[in-house]
């Protein structure tokens, strides 16, 4: 395997659509990371999942943030502060303010000790671990004509330091096995973007030119979705390595 750069930022969605929170180190399971992207927002009338680059009703989605706490049950912030665990019997009333519509937390299967915590399906193909370089990164800004584009436009599992080396990268990983720190990974397929990337959260402003040149320069991809081989650590700085095909 040859080494292809190490390990920048590790990011973990515990509800999907809401802001996330960068970690220095996490376990990984085939499934991915513990608690990522576990929960989900759904309509409480009709029960489909939270979109955002969809339905502008949802967008202020992205103003919400997640986190969790080993141990305990994810939390969801609300821009005034005031956080809820997503079992709280208060949570839902609070969504559907913030909102202006009928609004509920649903789990991407069963929760345990919660038997009757409501469950809904992943409304876009779900993989264990979405991975992103700088590289690409860097390109996207070039394209774009700006100094930098944030990464939390596009919500990675692993943002890969590559050093100098510019381009869409990656994509040349797809089909390989690859090692992220002591991790097996395999690439399948290159992420396809959405209106998500261009949506404003708190410090990145609106952008459409964002999603409109990465369609046009690389046919609406940006980093790729990995399958996990097995259990393993992951930690900041830890080397990433590409070999042959998978």
């Amino acid at each position: 395997m040859n080494s292809v750069g190490r390990i920048a930022q590790i990011w973990r969605h515990p509800v999907s659509s809401l802001g996330g929170e960068r970690v220095t180190s996490t376990i990984v399971s085939v499934d991915g990371i513990v608690n990522d992207r576990r929960f989900t927002l759904i309509d409480a009338e009709t029960g489909a999942p939270a979109a955002p680059e969809k339905h502008v009703r949802w967008r202020k989605a992205l103003h919400l943030g997640a986190r969790w706490d080993a141990g305990k049950m994810p939390t969801i912030a609300f821009p005034d502060g005031t956080c809820f665990a997503v079992n709280d019997g208060a949570l839902n009333a609070t969504l559907s303010d913030y909102f202006e519509f009928a609004v509920a937390v649903a789990a991407h299967g069963p929760v345990e000790g919660h038997p009757d915590f409501p469950q809904t399906e992943y409304r876009h193909a779900h993989f264990p671990m979405h991975v992103l370089t700088t590289a690409s990164l860097q390109r996207l800004a070039e394209l774009r004509q700006i100094e930098a584009v944030d990464v939390r436009r596009f919500r990675p599992t692993v943002l890969i330091d590559t050093g100098d080396i510019s381009g869409f990268v990656e994509k040349q990983w797809v089909g390989r096995n690859m090692r992220v720190g002591a991790v097996a990974v395999q690439a399948i397929e290159e992420t396809t973007r959405c209106g998500m990337t261009f949506v404003a959260q708190p410090g990145v402003e609106d952008d459409p030119e964002i999603l409109r040149s990465i369609l046009r320069n690389n046919k609406r991809h940006l980093g790729i979705n990995c399958n996990v081989g097995g259990a393993g650590f992951l930690h900041e700085g830890d080397e990433v390595f590409v070999g042959g095909s998978a």
